[in-house]
């Protein structure tokens, strides 16, 4: 009796395993049609994403807007929680990042841009009632302090486009959030 109730234990466990190997091995295989065009041995499935070349001229107005950006926030005094830049204007705008606030109590909170006139930076924490935001008005002729009193959890910090569309310059913007 043993022997035929572990002859179906070991067919069941074959058969569990044979239909694993054939549903990997036909989740691999794609359909094609017969009229589509035939790719060579070096073309792939998909084809690379595009981005516009960048102009060097631009690239060197932000690269020195970074350098400035860095040395306005660096003078926060305290230990970084949160920390990010980004560009502020062109394609690809925006920085948004999240950190942990592990002890609840005032933060200081440094935000500046460099190349534009002024930035909108938004923080958020989620509370028990729902999403506490703070926008600020950056304005870009120097940097920009504030106390903030944050909770234990999540905040997160997202520089918004503030003209949509208009032409890359090599402004850029950023925060840091520090403890103590």
């Amino acid at each position: 009796m043993s022997g035929l109730g572990g002859t179906k234990a070991v067919r069941s466990a074959a058969a569990f395993t044979i239909s694993l190997l054939l549903a990997a091995g036909l989740g691999a295989c794609t359909y094609e049609d017969p009229g589509d065009p035939q790719r060579s041995a070096g073309e792939s499935r998909r084809p690379a994403p595009t981005i516009a070349a960048k102009d060097p001229d631009v690239l060197a107005v932000e690269a020195r807007n970074y350098a400035e950006l860095h040395q306005r926030l660096v003078k926060a005094p305290g230990t970084a929680l949160l920390a990010d830049s980004g560009p502020a204007d062109g394609p690809g705008v925006g920085f948004s990042k999240a950190a942990a606030v592990l002890a609840a109590g005032q933060h200081t909170v440094t935000m500046a841009c460099v190349g534009i006139p002024h930035a909108q930076i938004y923080l958020s924490q989620d509370t028990e009632s729902g999403t506490e935001h703070t926008v600020f008005e950056v304005d870009c002729s120097g940097s920009q302090t504030q106390a903030v009193q944050l909770r234990k959890g999540y905040v997160s910090a997202k520089l918004t486009r503030l003209h949509p569309g208009g032409p890359w310059t090599g402004a850029v913007a950023g925060i840091r959030i520090t403890t103590g």
